[in-house]
């Protein structure tokens, strides 16, 4: 798509400004690297104040960052990032001084910035779930927005894969404990042909969830599953074949059903599944062993067994229907009692590809870089995305930049960074709704 002439302008002025932009990084990168962890937040502090933003620490410790560029737009944008000393430095600044580059080449050419900003920066090492819902609840009419973006990192599934990861959602989640007893007392295993043993119980139970084609065969698993948007089919079928990367990884000659390309992408991406992480089984901790007290504990029967279950789940599954249903499977297929008990349930989220926040980030990347953004359907293991799109119920997306290296042949940090600020400039104009006669918003100088 053609740029307009206000575009084009920007664009120039982050050429122009750009050894000023990257002095910033090089004083802020050193700053980070020589200042104790707890006052790294003060560094973005400073830093967003200097360029107009109103901040202040949401909690006691000072460690979760909010600030806010408020211009009485139409719509108001909230940037998360979690700041952690593990995460490259890239990944930190480059959202943050992109946003500010694009925040200063608008104040030198136009009257009005096209948006309200947010930021929410939160530099916990290992900030637990239960907090961050809880002060997202609490600042719930400070943080609203119309729409969320998180900055996070690229998953190990897509690590060689040099582009921007739009992450348009996030996987849900069930996991179950499930316990079986068929016994009150210890019976010798010489028994074995009339008593019944626990862990065989639980294992045909448990085999009759899934197929050795790894299709799930719960009862209505699937009913309402919803078929992937072409725009999202596309978008993995663009993604490198790693199957040899990840069998070397794990120590493994060949993944499920031998997978690769394609197929590997669509059924980490798109399907649902169901893991046995845990099996045991033992005696009951009640179990007595009156019927000889010197049988040796390696020559019982099991009296007992466990499973634990961990499900993801794909848009449009509820993990407390299915929790219900495995309740029902496990009632059916054994005679023995059974206890299911839910450990954990999580919905799960995601936007559609033709989301306008989707395809303007889109636009904005390929306007400006070769590699054209790759659009990943549902991530896992980001619990800041279930809470931030949960609590404030508006279009979420995730961000991952590439992290530049020789090894890998990417651009230099500092191109990537001139890209990102071009690329952030652009976005942000897609926001402006004001004619499409330019001249009249340029200031007079």
């Amino acid at each position: 798509m053609p740029l307009s002439s206000i575009q084009q302008i920007l664009l120039h002025t982050i050429d122009e400004q750009f050894p000023l932009y990257l002095h910033d990084w090089q004083s802020i990168s050193t700053q980070i690297y020589t200042s104790p962890a707890p006052k790294i937040q003060d560094i973005w502090l400073s830093l967003l104040r200097h360029h107009g933003f109103l901040v202040q620490y949401l909690d006691p410790d000072q460690l979760i960052l909010y600030g806010e560029y408020m211009v009485q737009a139409p719509q108001t944008l909230l940037f998360y990032i979690k700041y952690t000393p593990s995460m490259a430095m890239q990944q930190v600044t480059f959202p943050l001084l992109s946003q500010l580059a694009a925040i200063h080449a608008y104040a030198n050419h136009c009257k009005q910035f096209p948006v309200n900003i947010k930021w929410l920066i939160d530099g916990q090492a290992s900030t637990p779930s239960t907090y961050l819902a809880q002060l997202l609840a609490e600042q719930r009419s400070l943080l609203q927005a119309d729409s969320c973006i998180l900055y996070t990192t690229k998953r190990e599934i897509s690590k060689v894969a040099m582009q921007t990861e739009l992450i348009l959602g996030i996987k849900g989640h069930l996991q179950v404990e499930v316990s079986l007893q068929t016994a009150t007392r210890a019976i010798p295993a010489s028994y074995g042909a009339i008593a019944p043993d626990a862990a065989w119980q639980l294992i045909w139970a448990l085999a009759a969830l899934k197929d050795e084609r790894e299709d799930i065969l719960l009862e209505g698993f699937y009913d309402h599953l919803q078929t992937p948007e072409d725009e999202v089919i596309e978008a993995i079928s663009h993604l490198p074949d790693i199957s040899a990367e990840l069998r070397q990884a794990w120590g493994t000659e060949q993944l499920v059903m031998d997978l690769k390309g394609i197929q590997q992408h669509y059924a980490y991406w798109l399907t649902p599944t169901c893991t046995i992480t845990l099996l045991n089984s033992a005696l009951s901790p009640q179990t007595s062993t009156s019927m000889d007290d010197t049988v040796d504990n390696t020559e019982l029967i099991p009296t007992q067994a466990q499973a634990r279950l961990d499900f993801q789940l794909v848009p449009a599954q509820n993990p407390h229907e299915i929790f219900t249903k495995l309740q029902h499977h496990f009632h059916t297929h054994t005679s023995y009692p059974v206890q299911c008990r839910l450990l954990s349930a999580s919905q799960p989220i995601a936007i559609s590809a033709r989301e306008p926040m989707v395809q303007q980030w889109q636009q904005a990347i390929q306007n400006v870089s070769q590699q054209p953004p790759l659009l990943l359907p549902l991530a896992a293991d980001v619990d800041e995305y279930t809470l931030i799109s949960r609590q404030f119920a508006v279009p979420t997306m995730g961000i991952a930049l590439p992290i530049a290296s020789v090894a890998t042949g990417a651009p230099a940090p500092l191109e990537q960074l001139r890209a990102h600020m071009k690329q952030h400039v652009l976005f942000l104009t897609s926001y402006d709704r004001q004619t499409p006669d330019h001249a009249n918003r340029l200031s007079s100088h």
